[in-house]
């Protein structure tokens, strides 16, 4: 869909239109509530929804109440969202020898049919030197290879869907 079928004075003022599922939202770039009854009557014969673009990626928000639980049902609120919050940690074993390595390994992914750290968190491997987490798991995670000494960096990411 081009944006040139509206007004000028409009299409300056809309960020984009987006369709989920059946239903079209105008995503306007500010608060605009002149547009956005502009943007209703063209598309009067469909049920359009006007937001604003805040609304939609309120980052700040989503980071403020990542970690957050409801008051009404005690479920993590950004589940509420259809998000996830992970922990991904990159480690670095350069301090570690090569015993030492191969050991902290084991703890972490498990061995011979025994679970590591990871499968009794819930977490995974990214990459050689990256692993995942539920966030809620992270202080485990933390301690786990702070007592192996190893250097490490962590984020928060949002994530669709999955727990």
């Amino acid at each position: 869909m081009d944006l040139e079928f509206l007004p000028e004075e409009i299409r300056q003022d809309v960020f984009d239109i987006v369709q989920k599922d059946r239903q079209l939202y105008a995503i306007l770039k500010d608060e605009n509530k002149a547009e956005e009854d502009k943007i209703k009557n063209i598309f009067d014969e469909m049920n359009i929804q006007v937001m604003e673009f805040l609304d939609v990626v309120q980052k700040d928000f989503l980071k403020e109440f990542s970690d957050s639980i409801s008051v009404i049902d005690q479920e993590p609120f950004i589940e509420k969202l259809g998000l996830s919050s992970v922990t991904e940690i990159v480690y670095d074993l350069t301090n570690l020898d090569q015993s030492r390595k191969m050991l902290f390994n084991y703890a972490l992914f498990g061995r011979r049919g025994n679970d590591g750290l990871l499968q009794s968190i819930g977490g995974g491997r990214l990459t050689k030197s990256a692993i995942y987490l539920p966030s809620k798991e992270e202080e485990k995670a933390e301690d786990f290879i702070r007592n192996w000494n190893v250097r490490y960096t962590k984020r928060k990411v949002l994530i669709f869907g999955g727990n």
